[in-house]
């Protein structure tokens, strides 16, 4: 027992404890299952969910709508706009502008798509029926609440919603007196704040939603088509006017290519998710072993042949190298996706070889923390407490992706970045954005990492030392302060 409190470190000892680390945790069924094969089978179940998203279908709808039309302007309206070929053709119009802007925001992923995107987006518009709906135009003054009981007693009967003659009543609409001219008195509540009528609509709650949102953009439509005549303005003019279609490029060294806006959101998300994963995972590895061989005794066996210092350093680079691994793997899976979707010079080789050191970085401040932590206390259990800090911690770069990937030299995207534990995230985030850092910040930023990284391991290795062969109650965060200044 008195090796225990050798202070000297002999690197033979350390890197026996490191690969002993290394090996116990990657040749286990649960790694391999976790980094191999779970991701395997995520990726093959794709096109299943695919399948049975497409196979989903809603089921088909078929009846009758009334309309209370207090303008007497927009009733045959709603009759045109809800005709079966006019809700197709809205729903291609619709789709046809999302897949522009999806084609312009994925850019060349868009392409990889077989068929193409568009001709993807199509063959799944036409697997869903279009909604058959009959318009029942009904007399201004007419009592809204009759036709809601009605809508209630066939829900309760259970009249089908595909009935083949088109019986069922599927609700009813109000249009205001005041939709088309905001002079005109509206006795009811269906007004806007803006003084401007518009219409309420009270459906059957089993109405899928694409089929009420096809009847709401054809309620809408119908008071725009009206008051724009009322205007004296053609609304396919108007329509035509509004319409642009813009083909936006980026300028590269080597030329142009297509925009990949998503991408580059996506990016630094992406590296700091990696980091993130692969810091929590070894860390995770390195508390529950800890915290396995305390309780089982195991440790004071450990103890009697290399320090605790030995011990914790060999742990904490063990369960480095497992870390390290998992993002090489995952880094790797990347890189040939980009490759494949010919967008791998998104990835710059500043990118890999920043997110490499600030793993080692970030790695040690927390692995350092939650090896303390399962020093410290005999069951997994207890260690939540003192895990609680550490991982929100954790969750700070996580919520703040976004903000600082949009405005990478915002004053806090700055401050964050010389703050440890976490500007190893916050800075890997900054350097994989479109407007990087300048060199002499990452490396000011490395420096305060590693300082960082020297006080955690310090402090890691003062509680180590005593919580190794400590037994009982768990301790908190002022006993653990006490232990360091004990050791």
């Amino acid at each position: 027992m008195s090796s225990a409190g050798k202070n000297s470190l002999q690197p033979r000892k350390i890197l026996r404890v490191a690969g002993h680390e290394y090996k116990s945790t990657v040749l286990t069924k649960g790694f391999i299952i976790g980094v191999f094969i779970l991701p395997a089978i995520l990726l093959a179940a794709m096109p299943l969910v695919g399948l049975l998203i497409n196979a989903a279908k809603p089921p088909p709808v078929r009846g009758r709508l009334a309309v209370i039309d207090r303008t007497e302007l927009v009733a045959n309206r709603i009759v045109e706009r809800l005709a079966e070929e006019n809700i197709a053709a809205e729903r291609g119009a619709k789709l046809e502008a999302v897949t522009r802007e999806a084609e312009k925001q994925l850019g060349a992923f868009a392409d990889q798509v077989p068929g193409g995107l568009s001709g993807a987006a199509a063959a799944a518009a036409d697997s869903v029926s279009v909604p058959v709906i009959r318009v029942d135009i009904l007399e201004p003054d007419s009592d809204a609440d009759v036709y809601k009981d009605q809508v209630r007693e066939e829900m309760r009967s259970g009249t089908p919603l595909d009935d083949a003659n088109a019986r069922r009543l599927l609700g009813v609409v109000i249009i205001a007196a005041n939709a088309i001219d905001p002079n005109m008195p509206e006795p009811g509540n269906a007004s806007s704040e803006s003084g401007v009528g518009d219409f309420e609509l009270f459906i059957d709650k089993k109405i899928d939603a694409r089929t009420v949102g096809d009847i709401q953009s054809a309620i809408s439509d119908a008071i725009k088509d009206a008051r724009f005549a009322a205007a004296g303005l053609d609304p396919q003019q108007i329509a035509s006017l509004q319409r642009v279609n813009d083909q936006t490029q980026e300028i590269t060294e080597e030329g142009t290519r297509k925009s990949n806006k998503t991408l580059s959101m996506m990016l630094p998300g992406g590296f700091m998710l990696l980091i993130l994963i692969s810091v929590f995972t070894g860390g995770q590895y390195l508390l529950t072993t800890t915290i396995e061989e305390k309780s089982s005794r195991v440790v004071e066996v450990l103890l009697s042949s290399v320090s605790a210092m030995e011990l914790m350093t060999g742990k904490v680079i063990g369960q480095m190298l497992v870390g390290l691994t998992i993002m090489s793997i995952f880094m790797t899976l990347a890189i040939s996706a980009a490759l494949y979707f010919d967008v791998d010079d998104v990835i710059e080789p500043l990118h890999v070889v920043a997110m490499l050191v600030f793993f080692v970085l970030a790695y040690f401040m927390f692995a350092s923390l939650m090896a303390a932590a399962g020093s410290a206390v005999n069951e997994l259990r207890e260690a939540q407490s003192l895990m609680t800090p550490i991982m929100l911690l954790a969750m700070v770069p996580y919520f703040l992706f976004m903000p600082v990937s949009l405005a990478p030299k915002a004053i806090y995207s700055v401050v964050l970045s010389y703050v440890p534990p976490i500007n190893p995230f916050i800075m890997m985030i900054r350097v994989a954005s479109t407007d990087p850092p300048p060199m002499w910040e990452v490396l000011l930023s490395i420096a305060v990492g590693v300082l960082g990284c020297l006080v955690c391991v310090w402090f890691t290795a003062k509680v180590f030392r005593v919580g190794l062969l400590m037994y009982g109650k768990p301790p908190n965060l002022m006993t653990l302060i006490k232990w360091v200044r004990m050791a």
